[in-house]
């Protein structure tokens, strides 16, 4: 026998010097950070009295304790007023407890604001101006700096939940008054105090479309309290979509309640800085929105020296000039060491009403983030406008206010349209307030009114109608065999009445005696804004294109439109009434979806006078079913077979 082969041998990983850890030279690296971050979220807690506290929860970071709060359900409402409260909670397994909410009669109530009449709407006007003064702001409680954090946290969470429980009281009391949302966040109000504490001149920034609204009047009492020496003033922004009229109107009431105003124009600005940027300096519109102020309507051939100078639309040179003026001539604060004293200007207001826009055309650069998303600005920032002055730029709040209608913040840009749900009752402002010809004119579509005897107006179309209407000529459908998509279509007519393509400017009320205006005052008040004049250039073309070819001189639209034949728009001609063209297949040109399964289910496209037969034999009869023919084929033949 062969000898056995001796086993091979295992292989061994060669020994080499033992890994030394070796300590990284980046002490102060993102990982590090990261890390002394998480040791420190869920440290232990000892307070001034000896208690102490400790919590597993997870600690928000900073940018997400500045999310704006301005709606919450009943269940987050309590749990938010109990955390501001320091309360624990402990739960029961034997009782029984239910959450009622109450948000869908709120809603509902405030959705049919709409529908109130001129009397309904002067008695709320006045029973909302009797509460005027219950509108308040939260106010920082008074601190020192020997405070330590802890007692000044919880000296303003006592605070702002006082605050808080005194709008609640008022919107219970009173439950015809309409509260509208406001911001429930108290770090975002903690901006605001740092901004009225800091600057020398509070500046209010308000959309000219509704000036009331956006204006907040207990935080000019409150700059005040602060300090007597600062000032107050109201720039109205979006002023080149008022007419030379409406501005009129505007500052004599503003006038003769003593406010200090003046208008002005973010976009106006920032379209000629980028102009002159491409073309120099020398660069100037077609049609100067600065240079109107004498009297080309002949409305009023004498206006007042003040009042010709207040309603011009301020240019940016001339509005830092304005902030030195309003100012106090001397700093309020004293400048740091080495530091030269400026003059601080704080900028506060609602929401997307242009307040990092004005930043922008001041500084003359991109500085401050733009966007139409209501609260792109999350934080308190200061601005170096010149040698003379600081701009100090405040997040958008929304504060406690009274409205008709939940839809006028949407309409007003306050909430987001793309988180938007309920859409009904703003886009029914839009019809009450817009004309159907113009809506027609400005979309090229045609609006398929219900008369009187249908159940609807007649004249003015509900708000299904126009978003019926839009979604059919645009081809928007709901998937499947499905409808028009009305919720698409609404947000972007809705956004067109944000940006100001759909346009409407509420009124002041009356210098006599405050009552708000009437429905009738309204539509005569933005009358010159529906005319051929204001729609896009594509359009006017269209119709002027249409107009010849019906041999018209003039074109007047409330008169002349419903002839018209344009985009999608068929006009009447003779006995015919005007229709829509619609575009996307066969279900973008149904109304509705169930009509037209009704229809073909009870065959009434193709209703037949009188039957001599039933129902169940006419395709019997007229050999139009394969089935049946084939069995009557099959029966003749054996009958044929049997007869041999």
């Amino acid at each position: 026998m062969p000898p056995k082969r001796p086993e091979p041998k295992k292989w061994k990983a060669p020994k080499g010097p033992k890994p030394i850890q070796r300590r990284n030279k980046n002490t102060i690296g993102l990982g590090k950070a990261i890390q002394y971050a998480r040791s420190k979220e869920n440290s232990i807690q000892v307070l001034p009295d000896g208690e102490v506290q400790f919590t597993t929860d997870k600690h928000e970071a900073n940018w997400v304790k500045l999310r704006s709060v301005t709606q919450e359900s009943a269940l987050d409402e309590f749990l938010s007023t109990a955390e501001l409260a320091d309360k624990d909670f402990a739960a029961d397994r034997h009782s029984n407890v239910q959450i009622i909410r109450m948000d869908s009669s709120v809603d509902n109530a405030s959705s049919q604001g709409f529908m109130m009449t001129n009397e309904q709407k002067n008695k709320l006007d006045a029973k909302q101006r009797e509460h005027a003064k219950e509108l308040i702001v939260p106010r920082r409680p008074a601190w020192s700096k020997s405070m330590t954090r802890y007692e000044l946290e919880k000296l303003e969470k006592e605070a702002f939940l006082n605050w808080r429980r005194k709008l609640a009281m008022l919107q219970e009391n009173n439950d015809a008054l309409l509260l509208t949302p406001f911001e429930r966040n108290i770090e975002v109000w903690r901006q605001l105090w740092r901004v009225v504490e800091r600057s020398d001149l509070i500046i209010q920034i308000v959309d000219a479309r509704d000036p009331l609204l956006f204006r907040s009047v207990d935080l000019e009492r409150y700059v005040k309290e602060v300090d007597e020496r600062k000032q107050n003033l109201l720039l109205v922004n979006k002023a080149d979509l008022l007419t030379r009229k409406q501005r009129i109107t505007w500052a004599k009431y503003f006038i003769s309640k003593g406010i200090s105003f003046r208008f002005f124009s973010a976009a106006i600005a920032n379209e000629l800085l980028e102009k002159r940027n491409e073309f120099g300096d020398s660069y100037v519109f077609e049609k100067d929105f600065y240079e109107d102020s004498k009297d080309t309507d002949g409305t009023e051939e004498n206006l007042e020296a003040l009042l010709s100078e207040k309603i011009k639309i301020l240019k940016i040179e001339q509005l830092e000039e304005l902030f030195i003026e309003s100012a106090p001539k001397e700093p309020l604060l004293p400048p740091l060491p080495g530091q030269e004293s400026l003059i601080q200007i704080g900028l506060v207001g609602y929401p997307n009403v242009g307040k990092s826009s004005t930043i922008n055309a001041l500084v003359g650069a991109k500085k401050v983030s733009v966007s139409s998303t209501p609260g792109k600005t999350k934080h308190f920032q200061t601005i170096r406008l010149s040698d003379k002055i600081m701009l100090c730029d405040c997040p958008g709040l929304v504060f406690p206010n009274f409205a008709y209608d939940k839809g006028e913040l949407v309409c007003n840009g306050v909430l987001p349209i793309d988180q938007l749900r309920e859409y009904m009752g703003p886009c029914t402002l839009i019809t009450q307030r817009i004309p159907k010809y113009y809506l027609e004119a400005l979309y090229g579509i045609h609006i398929q009114v219900k008369s009187a005897e249908e159940g609807g107006n007649g004249e003015t179309p509900t708000a299904q109608e126009l978003l019926v209407a839009y979604a059919r000529a645009r081809g928007y459908m709901t998937q499947g065999f499905g409808s028009a998509d009305e919720s698409r279509a609404s947000r972007y007519i809705l956004k067109d009445y944000v940006n100001g393509k759909l346009l409407y400017i509420n009124p002041p009320p009356h210098l006599e005696d405050d009552t708000p205006f009437t429905k009738e005052e309204c539509k005569e008040f933005n009358k010159e804004l529906y005319t051929f004049s204001n729609l896009p250039i594509n359009r006017k073309e269209q119709l002027l294109e249409a107009a010849k070819h019906k041999n018209l001189s003039t074109l007047d639209l409330a008169r002349d439109l419903n002839n018209l034949t344009f985009s999608a728009h068929i006009g009447a001609d003779g006995d015919k009434e005007a229709k829509a063209i619609t575009h996307g297949g066969k279900q973008a040109a149904l109304y509705n979806a169930a009509d037209d399964l009704d229809k073909e289910f009870f065959k009434m496209n193709n209703l037949e006078g009188v039957m001599s037969t039933p129902f169940h034999l006419q395709k019997l009869q007229g050999g139009s079913s394969k089935k049946h023919n084939k069995k009557n084929k099959k029966g003749k033949k054996k009958a044929t077979m049997y007869d041999y």
